[in-house]
C-alpha cells in the first residue's frame, strides 16, 4: 500500500496504481472499492483495431518520491498479443488535489487509439450519509440525483461497462460535452474530477456503475492520443479533489483555468442586450415556401407581441431548410434579392435585428460543391468513407418521413480551404444587410477524428482535427465578422467551453425547463433522476450568451420563466405550415401576453438582469429550498431572480443579499417598495439592492 499525505488529504493507492482509500484528514475513506483498473489502452496493430490492455493484467513497478508516486509498466499484455509500450503513471498530492498524469511511450509497430486515465473507484458517499448527486456538464449542464442509484437502474450498455452515462468532448449533439469537469456532491461535500487539456484532444467523460458496490459511481476520462511508433505521448492532468463546501469551489477553479487559454473578444452591444430570438424557417426542405420575403416585417411584429427583438431566419434560400448546403442562393420565387435586402431593412428602421442561417459543418452530397471537388474537406473516418449524418425535416408525409433522410457529409474544419470558404460565406451574408450571421453546428457536435492525411492536423493526429481545425475557423468568422462591422453578430448553434469563446451568442441545445417540483424533488437527493442544471455552465462562463432551446411555436409560461431565472435569451420557433397557421390566428395568446410581460420587467431591470454578472446563489441567503432564485451583479447594482416553481405560496421571510441594501421589488404584475410577504405559486419577482456603503 503506498500513502499520500498531507493535513488536508489522504490517499493510498495499491501497488498497480488504483485508488483504495481516499479521505479529508479527519474523515471517512470514500472509496467503497478500487476500480477494476488504474488504467485502460487500446491500440490497432495490423487490421485488428481492438487489443485492450487492462491495468489489472499488467506488471507494475512503483516509485515513490514525497508526495509522488510513478506506477511503471515496461511493457504491456491483451489477451491476445504484447506490445513494447512503456506506460507510467503519476499521482502527485498537491495542497488539497490529486494531479493525475501519464506518458505513453510507444516503441511498437502499433497505433495507440484509447487511453483511459484515471478511474476514481467506486464511491457511494462522500462525507455524509446522504447519497451524492452527480454534476454532469452535458451542455449547460444536468445534475443526476442519488447517482449511484441511478446508475444501477440504468440498462447495462455492453459488457465491459455497464450501467453507465458518457458523453463526446469537446461538442456532441444529443448530449454533448461542454466542460472537461464533473463533481459528485452532497450539498456539504464536493469530490470535484476536472481534466485540464489545452490541446482538447476528443475525448469522452463517463460514469460507472459499482460492479462490487451497488449504489456507487467511478468517474474516469478516455483520451483519444492516436501515439504512433516512436512516439513519447503525455496526457494533459486530470486533478481530483475532495473538499468541504458546494460545487462553486470547483466550478471557480476550472473557471481560472480555463481563463488562461479562452479567448476573450467585444460582442455587438445589441447582441448582449437581445432579449429573445423569434426563429422562422422560410422555406421548408421539402419545397413549401411559408414565408415570402415581403412577410419579414410580419414577421417582426409578430416577434414583438411576444417580447421579441430579433429574427433568425433559417430557410430563407432557394433550396429550403437543410438542403444544398453549402449553395445557398436567394429564392427568386419568394421575392428575390432586393426584397430580402428591402425587408431586412425595414425590421432594423423598427428598431429590430435580423440574422441569416448558414451552415458550417455539413455538405448536401448532392450539392454542385460536393460533387465538383468540395468532397475532399470532408472529415474521413478510419473506414475511408465520410462521416454522414441524416436530416429529416417531414412534418405530416408518411412517405417524407420514412424514406427520405437528406444526407449529409461532415467538413474537417481543419482544412484551410473549408475555413477560407467559411470567410467568404460571412461575406456572402452580410452583402444582403442583415446585422449577423448563424452558422449552424460549428460551436459543437461530436470530436470526428479525421483520417485525410492531406488537410493539415494538429501534430498530424485525427483525434486534433475537429478541435484545434474549429478553433482556427471560429477565430477567423469572428474575425471576418468584425471587420465587416463591429456590430455584425457571429451566432453559431450547441454549448461548449471551448468553442463558446469565439461566438458572440449561441443557439442553445437541449435546455429545457424542468417539471414543476422537479428541481426540489432532485435537489432533495432521495429519488435518483436527471434534470436540467443550466446554473452548471452559467456559472463557470457568466459572459456566455446563450438562447433556450425551444422548438414550439410558442412559449409557455415555464419557459418563460425559466429564461428569467437564469439570465437566458427567449427563443421560439415557427418551422412549419401549421405553426404559421397557429400563430397567425394568435392561438395561444394567454402565452403570449406572458411572454410580453416577463421579457418587459427584464427591460425595467436588464442594467443588472442582462448587463449584469450571473452568480448563481451567491451572496443570496435563501432560507426556503422550494425557493428557486439566482444573483446578477453588476457594480454597485445586485438583482436576485426569483421563481416559485411549486403549487403553493412561498414566504420570503429571511431572504436576503447580506452586504446590499434592499430597493425595490417587482413581479409583471408591478412594483413594490417593500420586500412582499411571499411569492405566489408559478410567479416570478426581481428584487434589486444597491451595495451597502461602508462606514
Amino acid at each position: 500500500m503506498y500513502k499520500l499525505t498531507n493535513p488536508l488529504i489522504t490517499a493510498e493507492f495499491d501497488s498497480q496504481g488504483r485508488l483504495t482509500a481516499l479521505q479529508k484528514n479527519g474523515g471517512e475513506n470514500i472509496i467503497a472499492a478500487p476500480a477494476e483498473d488504474s488504467f485502460q489502452m487500446v491500440f490497432c496493430k495490423g487490421t485488428d483495431w481492438e487489443n485492450t490492455v487492462f491495468g489489472h493484467e499488467q506488471d507494475f513497478q512503483v516509485e515513490q518520491d514525497g508526495n509522488t508516486l510513478c506506477f511503471r509498466c515496461k511493457s504491456v499484455h491483451t489477451k491476445r498479443i504484447d506490445a513494447q509500450i512503456t506506460v507510467a503513471l503519476r499521482v502527485a498530492l498537491e495542497d488539497g488535489q490529486l494531479l493525475y498524469t501519464a506518458e505513453l511511450q510507444n516503441q511498437d509497430d502499433v497505433l495507440i487509439t484509447d487511453f483511459t486515465y484515471p478511474f476514481t473507484g467506486e464511491v457511494g458517499t462522500i462525507g455524509t450519509k446522504k447519497a451524492p448527486a452527480l454534476l454532469w456538464p452535458n451542455h449547460c449542464g444536468a445534475m443526476v440525483s442519488n447517482i449511484g442509484k441511478y446508475l444501477d437502474s440504468l440498462p447495462p450498455t455492453w459488457e465491459a461497462h455497464p450501467h453507465s452515462l458518457s458523453i463526446t468532448y469537446p461538442g456532441g449533439h444529443a448530449a454533448g460535452g461542454s466542460m472537461q469537469w464533473m463533481a459528485l456532491t452532497d450539498g456539504e461535500n464536493t469530490l470535484s474530477f476536472s481534466g485540464r487539456d489545452q490541446m482538447f484532444y476528443a475525448s469522452e467523460l463517463r460514469v460507472v456503475g459499482g460492479k462490487k458496490t451497488h449504489g456507487t459511481a467511478n468517474m474516469t476520462l478516455c483520451r483519444l492520443p492516436f501515439a504512433e511508433k516512436g512516439e513519447r505521448w503525455q496526457s494533459a492532468p486530470v486533478v481530483l479533489t475532495l473538499y468541504s463546501g458546494d460545487w462553486h469551489r470547483a466550478a471557480q477553479e476550472y473557471r481560472a483555468w480555463a481563463g488562461t487559454w479562452r479567448p476573450a473578444h467585444k460582442k455587438p452591444q445589441w447582441v448582449e442586450d437581445m432579449q429573445g430570438y423569434f426563429l422562422v424557417i422560410n422555406k421548408q426542405q421539402f419545397g413549401v415556401e411559408m414565408w415570402p420575403y415581403d412577410q419579414i416585417p410580419k414577421l417582426y411584429e409578430l416577434a414583438q407581441s411576444h417580447g421579441f427583438d430579433t429574427l433568425g431566419l433559417f430557410g430563407w434560400y432557394d433550396s429550403g431548410h437543410d438542403n444544398q448546403y453549402p449553395d445557398l442562393k436567394v429564392s427568386e420565387s419568394m421575392g428575390g434579392k432586393e426584397a430580402l435586402m428591402e425587408n431586412i431593412k425595414k425590421v432594423q428602421e423598427k428598431g429590430g435585428h435580423v440574422t441569416l442561417y448558414h451552415q458550417g459543418h455539413l455538405m448536401d452530397v448532392t450539392s454542385g460543391y460536393y460533387q465538383n471537388g468540395g468532397s475532399s474537406n470532408e472529415s474521413v473516418s478510419r473506414w475511408g468513407t465520410p462521416y454522414y449524418e441524416a436530416y429529416n425535416k417531414s412534418h405530416q408525409s408518411r412517405f417524407l418521413s420514412h424514406y427520405t433522410n437528406k444526407v449529409f457529409s461532415n467538413a474537417c474544419p481543419s482544412s484551410p480551404a473549408w475555413q477560407e470558404l467559411m470567410e467568404e460565406k460571412t461575406e456572402f451574408i452580410s452583402s444582403f444587410g442583415p446585422d449577423g450571421v448563424l452558422f449552424d453546428q460549428i460551436g459543437g457536435m461530436y470530436p470526428y477524428p479525421c483520417f485525410n492525411k492531406e488537410h493539415p492536423h494538429a501534430l498530424g493526429k485525427p483525434s486534433l482535427s475537429m478541435s484545434q481545425g474549429r478553433m482556427r475557423l471560429l477565430d477567423r468568422i469572428q474575425k471576418k465578422s468584425k471587420a465587416i462591422d463591429p456590430e455584425f453578430c457571429f451566432m453559431t448553434e450547441h454549448v461548449t467551453d471551448l468553442y463558446s469563446a469565439y461566438a458572440d451568442c449561441l443557439h442553445g441545445m437541449f435546455l429545457s425547463p424542468f417539471a414543476q417540483g422537479e428541481r426540489k424533488q432532485a435537489l432533495e437527493g432521495d429519488a435518483p433522476m436527471m434534470t436540467n442544471y443550466p446554473e452548471l455552465f452559467r456559472y463557470c462562463f457568466p459572459d456566455t450568451c446563450v438562447t433556450v432551446r425551444n422548438s414550439a411555436p410558442y412559449m409557455t409560461e415555464r419557459v418563460s420563466n425559466f429564461c428569467f431565472l437564469y439570465g437566458l435569451k427567449l427563443e421560439m420557433e415557427i418551422r412549419y405550415e401549421a405553426d404559421k397557421e397557429d400563430i397567425l390566428a394568435d392561438k395561444w395568446p394567454e402565452y403570449r401576453q406572458y411572454g410580453k410581460a416577463v421579457s418587459d420587467l427584464r427591460r425595467r431591470y436588464w442594467q443588472v438582469l442582462g448587463r449584469g454578472r450571473f452568480q448563481d446563489t451567491d451572496p443570496l441567503n435563501v432560507p426556503n429550498p422550494d425557493l428557486l432564485a439566482k444573483a446578477f451583479v453588476n457594480g454597485s447594482q445586485l438583482a436576485a431572480a426569483l421563481w416559485n416553481d411549486t403549487g403553493a405560496p412561498i414566504s420570503l421571510a429571511g431572504f436576503a443579499a447580506p452586504g446590499w441594501e434592499f430597493a425595490e421589488s417587482a413581479t409583471v404584475a408591478g412594483t413594490f417598495a417593500a420586500l412582499p410577504e411571499e411569492i405566489a405559486p408559478g410567479e416570478i419577482m426581481v428584487v434589486l439592492y444597491h451595495k451597502k456603503e461602508v462606514d
